[in-house]
């Protein structure tokens, strides 16, 4: 099947996913297989972030035993790479910040920080592309050369992403206290003082966020991401679509940090500083 003709088949396959999850369990090795073989073969963005999805809800559907569907991905085959775990978070890590629509962010995103809290060790075996290079070039030269990446292991990588959605939606809640009366309304209930320490990820000093503005993050985040009416059938029908976003954010890095700082810390140190400082707001009380 073509790309173009074959755009719809993740959102069906999820639809499967969704309403009928015990026909669909015994089939998973034989469907992570197939869709192994379409993502290594397909061109468009929006295909490849599909069925990116789909390996998203599968992690989902595998809690509280994600370590048993990475194992399941380690067994199947993949070309050109050692197996399909080692292919689909490489493409993954690539692909994260491709993916649109509220539904589709929040599902990737929390899916991404179920398969980091496993600290499975086939997770530390994998490097994957890390930060852009940003270097002095010529015009005519930046045409021609490639954009040049980092390589970093994939834990550090999944820390990275979870801190990007994190620096999205305070940048987007900004804006929008810039445009409307939503943020003016939090502010009347005593967290003015809060404001530029939860916005800026360039403080030298972070605060806590409170519930209320985690809720405000996650409302303004909802509305910035336009979801077509497929994806509204979608969405609603699958639980994930309630999470807060901001609120799971924080609450994983939060647990995830106290399970076993040294490792957080050793992670944070491949990060960005804008990243760093996203999630040191987090934790600091």
């Amino acid at each position: 099947m073509e790309s173009s003709g074959s755009l719809f088949v993740g959102t069906y396959i999820l639809q499967l996913i969704l309403h009928l999850p015990s026909q669909m369990a015994p089939h998973i090795q034989d469907l992570v297989a197939a869709l192994v073989k379409r993502l290594q073969s397909c061109q468009i963005t929006g295909l490849r972030s599909s069925l990116l999805l789909i390996f998203a809800r599968l992690v989902h559907m595998s809690a509280p035993n994600v370590e048993q569907f990475i194992d399941l991905l380690v067994t199947v085959p993949a070309k050109d790479y050692d197996n399909s775990f080692v292919y689909v978070m490489s493409e993954w890590a690539k692909q994260q910040g491709e993916i649109q629509g509220a539904y589709q962010i929040k599902v990737t995103t929390t899916a991404l920080a179920l398969l980091l809290s496993t600290r499975h060790v086939e997770l530390a075996k994998i490097n994957v592309q890390g930060h852009l290079v940003k270097g002095i070039t010529t015009r005519s030269k930046a045409k021609s050369a490639p954009d040049q990446w980092t390589v970093m292991p994939l834990p550090a990588k999944i820390l990275a992403l979870l801190a990007d959605v994190l620096i999205e939606i305070q940048e987007q809640v900004a804006i929008g206290n810039d445009e409307d009366s939503d943020w003016e309304e939090i502010q009347a209930e005593d967290v003015e003082t809060d404001q530029d320490l939860v916005f800026s990820s360039g403080a030298t000093s972070f605060g806590r966020p409170t519930y209320e503005q985690l809720e405000a993050m996650a409302k303004v985040f909802d509305e910035n991401q336009d979801d077509g009416d497929e994806d509204d059938l979608l969405s609603g029908a699958d639980p994930l679509n309630e999470i807060n976003l901001a609120n799971y954010l924080a609450d994983f890095l939060v647990e995830f940090s106290h399970s076993d700082r040294q490792l957080f810390d050793h992670l944070c140190q491949s990060l960005t500083e804008s990243q760093r400082n996203a999630s040191q707001m987090i934790l600091n009380r």
